[in-house]
C-alpha cells in the first residue's frame, strides 16, 4: 500500500514534472538501487512474464535507474520506481477492483502482466510519458492485469504526466495530470472521481461501458472509472482518504512544490491536524491512523526528469531506504557507472552490508524508544540533507561546461560519496540509538 504525488510542470519549483513515491509491500521485500544499461536486443529474444507467456521485444531498450526488489519471485516483483534516459519516470499504487473477493485479489491470471512488469516495460520502451501511458493501456487491454485486482501507474516526463488506472479483464482509464496540479494517489482509484473538465485529458478502455453494464455496475453517463470499477468499501476507506485530504490541504499553501517539499510530504504523520495520533511512547506509527510515513515502508523516491542537459546528467532519483521519517534522501543520477555498495545490496535476510537493512534497523530501534531516540535522528538527517542540496548544486554548476565523460565521472563520485556519508552517519546513529533504546536514563 503506497502513496504517490505527481507535480505538474507549472506547479513545480524546477519547471519540470516531479514524481514522489513511497513503496510499501511488506514481507521483508528488501530493496536496492540499480543502473540498468540500455542494450541492443538479440533477434528473437522475448520478455518473459511472471504469469506465463512472453512479449515481443523491441530492437533496443533504454538505460534506466531503478529501485527494485531483491528477487522477483519473493513478492513477486522487480522494478518499483525509476527513470530512463528519455526522462520517463514511473511509480505504482495498488487499488482494489469491485467484485473481487479478498481471497482472489492476488491470484495469478495466466498471460497477464504484473505491476512491476508494466513499470519495467515502460522504462525500457517509452520515450515520453504519453507514449508510456499508451503502452500500458495497450498491454493492459491485450493481456490484462495479474497478481492484483487493481493498480494505478504514474508515468511522467519533464513536460507532462499521466495516471493509468488498471483493473482486471483488460479494463483501464487514463488521465493527464494538469500542469498546475499536484495529483495524489493513496490506494484507491480517482479518475472521474475528482473532475470533469478537459475531456481531451481523459480516456478509457473501449469496452468499459458495456462491461460495466453486463456486470450491473454503475454505468451512468459520463462514466466515472473510480465509481464504476473501484471497490466501494475501498473507495470510501479513511485508510486512503485521510492521506488524500491531509496532503491536499498541505499543498494548498504551496504555490510551488520542489524536492524539499516532497521530502516533507513523504514524511507526513499528520502533525498538528485532528488526525494526529501517538502511542504512549510518542511514536506516530501503528496508532490506527494510516499516515504517509510508515514503519513498513521499503523505499521512498523522488524522480526528477529535467531538460536542457545530457540525459546522463539531467535525470536523477532521490532515494530513502525504509521509512522516510527516520531515513534520509540521497541523489543518484541516471548516468552513474556504479552505485554505492550498501545501496546496491539487498536480500531476504538481515545484512549489515545493505542500506535497506541498516535503515530498517534504525527505524525499528527509534520506534522502540521514540521519545528517547527520534529527535537525535531527525535533527541529524535534517542537517545532512541541508548539506546535500547546495553541495549537489555546486557540483552540477561546476560541470556546466564539462564534457560528458568528465561529468559522468564527477557525478558518480559525488553520488557514491554522498551515499557513503549517509551510511557513515547511519552507523553513528545506530550506536547512539542503541545506547538510548537499551537504557532507561534517556
Amino acid at each position: 500500500m503506497c502513496t504517490t504525488l505527481v507535480v505538474g510542470r507549472n506547479r513545480s519549483a524546477t519547471g519540470h514534472v516531479l514524481l514522489a513515491h513511497s513503496e510499501e509491500l511488506g514481507r521483508n521485500a528488501a530493496h536496492k538501487v540499480s543502473v540498468v544499461p540500455g542494450r541492443d536486443v538479440p533477434s528473437g529474444e522475448r520478455f518473459p512474464l511472471y504469469s506465463s507467456g512472453s512479449l515481443d521485444q523491441p530492437g533496443h531498450t533504454a538505460r534506466h535507474l531503478v529501485t527494485r526488489i531483491f528477487d522477483k519471485q519473493h513478492y513477486p516483483g522487480d522494478h518499483t520506481s525509476g527513470i530512463n534516459e528519455h526522462g520517463v519516470a514511473v511509480a505504482n499504487n495498488m487499488a482494489m477492483m469491485r467484485d473481487v473477493p479478498e481471497a482472489r485479489m492476488y491470484e495469478v491470471i495466466p498471460g497477464g502482466i504484473i505491476w512491476t512488469e508494466f513499470l519495467q516495460l515502460a522504462l525500457e520502451r517509452a520515450t515520453s510519458a504519453r507514449q508510456g501511458a499508451a503502452l500500458v493501456e495497450e498491454l493492459a487491454g491485450r493481456h490484462g492485469l495479474s497478481c492484483d485486482s487493481g493498480t494505478m501507474i504514474a508515468i511522467a516526463d519533464p513536460d507532462e504526466a499521466w495516471w493509468v488506472e488498471l483493473a482486471r479483464d483488460g479494463l483501464w482509464a487514463a488521465e493527464r495530470v494538469g500542469d498546475e496540479e499536484v495529483s495524489v494517489r493513496a490506494n484507491c482509484y480517482r479518475i472521474g472521481a475528482r473532475r470533469d473538465d478537459d475531456a481531451g485529458s481523459a480516456k478509457s478502455a473501449p469496452g468499459l461501458a458495456a462491461h460495466a453494464a453486463s456486470r450491473g455496475w454503475p454505468s451512468d453517463s459520463p462514466l466515472r472509472f473510480a465509481d464504476t470499477v473501484g471497490d466501494p468499501a475501498n473507495q470510501s476507506d479513511r485508510y486512503n482518504l485521510d492521506r488524500h485530504e491531509v496532503l491536499e490541504e498541505r499543498l494548498r499553501g504551496r504555490k510551488k512544490v520542489g524536492v524539499p517539499d516532497l521530502v516533507e510530504l513523504l514524511r507526513e504523520v499528520f502533525e498538528g491536524t485532528p488526525l494526529q495520533r501517538a502511542r504512549p511512547d510518542g511514536s506516530p506509527f501503528r496508532t490506527g491512523v494510516r499516515t504517509v510515513a510508515r514503519m513498513n515502508t521499503e523505499v521512498c523516491t523522488i524522480l526528477e526528469p529535467r531538460r536542457g542537459m545530457p540525459p546522463e546528467v539531467a535525470h536523477r532519483m532521490w532515494c530513502c531506504m525504509s521509512t522516510s521519517l527516520t531515513g534520509t534522501f540521497v541523489p543518484f543520477h541516471l548516468g552513474i557507472t556504479s552505485v554505492e555498495p550498501h545501496y546496491a545490496t539487498a536480500g531476504g535476510r538481515y545484512d549489515p552490508g545493505s542500506a535497506y537493512w541498516l535503515f530498517t534497523e534504525l527505524a525499528k530501534l527509534v520506534d522502540c524508544r521514540y521519545r528517547a531516540c527520534a529527535e537525535v535522528v531527525l535533527s541529524r538527517w535534517a542537517s545532512f540533507e541541508k548539506e546535500t542540496l547546495p553541495a549537489l548544486a555546486a557540483v552540477e554548476n561546476r560541470l556546466a561546461g564539462a564534457g560528458l565523460t568528465e561529468a559522468v565521472e564527477a557525478l558518480t563520485a559525488f553520488d557514491e560519496q554522498r551515499a557513503a556519508e549517509a551510511i557513515r552517519v547511519l552507523q553513528e546513529l545506530l550506536v547512539e540509538v542503541k545506547t538510548r533504546a537499551f537504557f532507561e536514563d534517556f
